[in-house]
């Protein structure tokens, strides 16, 4: 299931919320706390478990391709900085879930023995989502589950509107300093 674009229309979508957070074992617990305020606000606490759930497998493989930072990373290492991104669209029947990583390599569906520790997140998000893929970005590739909301979203009023954007990669040098204490403008 990978593509070349998001699997809706940006004129179907009724709300957006995105979080930008470094590739640490932390951005899974982020990701999670993020998406249930999100949840909360759009009055979809229906699809929040498996929301969660999906999120979760997404944030772990997009952290795991993207490189874990170090607990107390060097200058070197804040250098090559890697961001995952989670996007929460609300449609009017669904909502979708997306991740973004720097990988441009596709998912791929593995079958895990009984007996193995991982492997499953991709079957889990199968099985989850009413349907799942990819797709490629400049800078990597999205993963996405889209799940059925019902009731439908309420819809915001033409005025307050979100419209899907491309994620715009941060600077990174400004993060450096705040991660580093040497700048407190967050």
């Amino acid at each position: 299931m990978t593509g070349q674009e998001p699997p809706y229309r940006p004129q179907s979508v009724h709300f957006v919320d995105q979080l930008s957070l470094t590739a640490a074992r932390s951005s899974v617990s982020a990701s999670r706390h993020f998406l249930r305020l999100a949840l909360a606000k759009w009055q979809a606490a229906a699809v929040e478990d498996d929301v969660l759930l999906i999120a979760s497998e997404l944030v772990t493989n997009a952290v795991t391709v993207t490189g874990e930072l170090a607990e107390s990373p060097t200058w070197a290492e804040l250098e090559g900085l890697g961001l995952v991104h989670v996007r929460l669209v609300g449609l009017r029947d669904s909502v979708v879930v997306e991740v973004w990583d720097v990988s441009d390599e596709p998912p791929v569906l593995e079958h895990a023995d009984d007996d193995a520790e991982g492997g499953r997140g991709l079957f889990l998000v199968q099985r989850l989502a009413s349907r799942w893929g990819s797709y490629r970005t400049a800078g990597g590739k999205v993963v996405w589950a889209e799940l059925a909301a019902r009731p439908p979203l309420p819809r915001r009023q033409a005025s307050e509107r979100s419209v899907a954007r491309p994620v715009v990669r941060p600077d990174v040098a400004f993060l450096r300093r705040v991660l580093l204490g040497l700048d407190s403008a967050l």
